[in-house]
């Protein structure tokens, strides 16, 4: 099936599921359509009564949910009360619908830091940027970027290392340190390897994980309270 005839489906009047993300916390809003233009692939929708309209930026990623499709969209316009995306191309379930775990940033008025050994190269209180009862992401900036690179290239190398856990430690504002396992799942360069980004899979027992899971309550009750005061 093409676009185009996806995007006949899109009858006006018929609501759609829209999906976007804020501050790594997953947002679902049902929306009625307006419009559609076959051409330009541009899909209009009515956003009076939506609470979130200030999510819906050119800086997030949109979905479009039809049945078991999911279309990729940039938003065109969200002016008043309405919001126009222009469709890019059916894609599969993106990562903010599958994870199982909910997934939150910290705040720079209450980080989280995060500590770890790899081999001999050994990294002490990096800010986390998201974090949840599964994993955690990092970000390295330059010197200390470069030589834990090196490490990991290394370890890459070596099929008998590459997924051998490492001791993590995690440090949450107010609940205190977690220890945990981790396992080193994603690398993202950035701006010519001025920095990096990692992303670690994280195996903890359950007195940590209540810990953690205290944490992302607290930080998502404060995410919701920003929104609804937006």
């Amino acid at each position: 099936m093409s676009l185009t005839d996806i995007l006949r489906e899109l009858e006006k009047g018929k609501e759609c599921e829209v999906i976007t993300s804020w501050k790594e916390i997953p947002i679902r809003v049902k929306l009625p359509i307006r419009w559609v233009s076959l051409q330009e692939r541009f899909v209009s929708f009515d956003f009076r009564g939506c609470k979130f309209r200030h999510i819906f930026s050119d800086k997030n990623s949109v979905y479009i949910k039809l049945r078991e499709l999911f279309l990729a969209c940039k938003v065109f316009s969200n002016i008043r009360d309405e919001l126009v995306l222009e469709v890019d191309a059916p894609v599969p379930a993106p990562p903010i619908v599958l994870r199982e775990s909910i997934r939150v940033e910290p705040t720079e008025r209450e980080p989280v830091y995060v500590s770890f050994c790899v081999e001999d190269s050994c990294v002490a209180k990096v800010k986390a940027v998201d974090i949840s009862e599964s994993g955690v992401g990092i970000i390295l900036h330059s010197d200390e970027a470069s030589k834990l690179m090196m490490v990991l290239s290394e370890i890459t190398a070596d099929t008998t290392k590459i997924h051998t856990p490492f001791d993590i430690e995690i440090e949450l504002p107010k609940e205190g340190k977690v220890q945990a396992q981790g396992e080193l799942k994603n690398i993202i360069s950035r701006e010519e390897d001025v920095y990096i980004r990692l992303g670690f899979k994280i195996v903890l027992k359950e007195e940590q994980t209540k810990k953690i899971r205290q944490y992302i309550m607290r930080r998502q009750r404060e995410i919701l309270e920003q929104l609804k005061s937006l």
